[in-house]
């Protein structure tokens, strides 16, 4: 039951953060949309800012529950061009994952920066970007050797990022959700993977070894999370 009033806590707030933002959400309005007392949100949550960092950081763990699944299914989602289409695509469709990964100060207020779930998050983001071109350079999967070129993480979180953040300028244009995805794709196939086909078993390993960092990292983002308010890895 104390499960079942935790999820039901972080769906009302997570509801009211997309719809109003951060600043203008109480933890009255939560518990309210919950349908328990003030003080029960509290005895998981001390503050408001952990609470919404909580809301966070279950979005960002159910990405990474969808990166794992789709490397489950299909090992050659492992590659650079298939796994960041599928990502943006994924991103984009989910408001508040899409506030999370562009920083969204009108929507995520202090959040995107100060709190735990930001730093984390973020510092995150790079840790593993660093690990996962390491892992797509063994098995021969990148172009580039990330020992060799320390500028590689940032030329591809250039274009990942910069993906997001040409959305409702020009240079969008008549482009549909999967038109933006599939340009990303085809850029980052081109300038980031060999123009050779990879093998399946090297394609094989790599996803093996992603699982692994991916089931590391949803282990560290859900330790501020009441049991069973998210996801199974496994």
């Amino acid at each position: 039951m104390g499960q079942d009033k935790a999820s039901r806590i972080l769906d009302a707030a997570e509801s009211l953060l997309v719809g109003f933002g951060y600043r203008k959400v109480t933890v009255d309005e939560v518990a309210r949309r919950a349908g328990v007392g003030k003080g029960t949100v509290y005895l998981y949550w001390p503050s408001k800012q952990e609470l919404f960092a909580a809301v966070l950081t279950r979005e960002a763990a159910d990405l990474v529950i969808e990166h794992l699944a789709a490397l489950r299914a299909d090992p050659a989602e492992v590659r650079l061009h298939r796994s960041m289409r599928r990502s943006y695509l994924n991103v984009m469709r989910r408001p508040l994952a899409r506030a999370l990964y562009t920083g969204d100060h009108q929507l995520l207020g202090e959040l995107a920066s100060t709190s735990k779930i930001g730093v984390r998050f973020a510092a995150g983001k790079v840790e593993n970007t660093v690990r996962y071109l390491d892992v797509l350079h063994d098995h021969g999967l990148l172009a580039d050797d990330p020992a060799a070129d320390p500028a590689l993480p940032y030329r591809l979180s250039a274009a990942v990022v910069g993906a997001f953040h040409l959305e409702g300028t020009p240079a969008v244009g008549e482009l549909d959700l999967a038109d933006k995805a599939d340009a990303l794709a085809t850029t980052l196939r081109r300038a980031f993977e060999p123009a050779t086909e990879p093998a399946p078993a090297a394609l094989e390993a790599a996803a093996a070894e992603l699982a692994d960092l991916y089931e590391e990292w949803w282990g560290e983002l859900t330790e501020i999370l009441p049991d069973g308010s998210t996801g199974a890895s496994g």
